[in-house]
């Protein structure tokens, strides 16, 4: 896959930050995968890739970091989920979707990041794709993309699909009182679900849990290098 920039020349910057420079390469690698998204797995696990045989449909979602100066900490860019969607209604997640005819991931992820919260892909510089996950529920095969940005997103919600736009630190992801576990009842059963309390009302969990668990286990093996 081709991860050539579509920024534009009046909005080039010349030098990106060390983790999104180490993540050019290391995306282009064997990933972690199931081992950096377990962390946030709802248990009892089950299978994070296709049955063999299964059909399900391709979908992308964006995993936008940011800087809002050449010294600030990155940022990671969420949302949550409108609560008049059919599926995975007021949840936090990505900007994202099904793929259309003929797109890549990447142009998939881009344009569902237009329509929901009006982010010109010509400001995104992509980086590279994270380990694909399987949703049975919805029998997407998800494809997280992910990419960079200079300054603060200036985010619009589609309000028929967003009912917030919100930035999360990635430092916040380290800390512990950050993390929590309830147990709750999905599908007929009792799951133990790891999630991320790092919006005022709403937990992070589920996919896009897991996707940010291997987007910060990445970032944790690049501090330790750094050390």
């Amino acid at each position: 896959m081709n991860f050539d920039s579509p920024y534009t020349d009046s909005n080039r910057i010349d030098s990106l930050p060390l983790f999104i420079t180490h993540l050019q390469t290391r995306l282009q690698q064997p990933l972690p995968g199931y081992d950096g998204q377990r962390f946030m797995a709802p248990l009892p696990a089950r299978t994070y890739l296709p049955p063999e045989n299964a059909e399900y449909r391709d979908s992308a979602v964006l995993a936008l970091l940011f800087q809002r100066t050449i010294d600030s900490e990155l940022e990671l860019v969420l949302t949550v989920r409108s609560s008049d969607l059919k599926s995975h209604s007021g949840q936090i997640s990505f900007p994202g979707g099904r793929c259309d005819d003929g797109e890549t991931f990447i142009e998939t992820a881009l344009r569902e990041t237009r329509e929901e919260i009006g982010l010109e892909p010509r400001h995104i510089i992509p980086i590279g794709e994270l380990s694909p996950l399987y949703i049975p529920v919805s029998t997407s095969l998800i494809h997280p993309i992910v990419g960079f940005m200079a300054g603060v997103p200036e985010a619009v919600a589609s309000e028929a699909e967003v009912e917030e736009v919100f930035f999360v630190h990635l430092k916040e992801f380290f800390n512990k009182e950050n993390l929590r576990q309830g147990r709750w009842a999905m599908l007929g059963r009792e799951v133990d679900v790891p999630y991320w309390n790092v919006h005022p009302s709403v937990p992070l969990w589920g996919a896009t849990a897991m996707m940010v668990s291997e987007l910060i286990t990445l970032y944790e093996d690049f501090l330790s290098v750094g050390k």
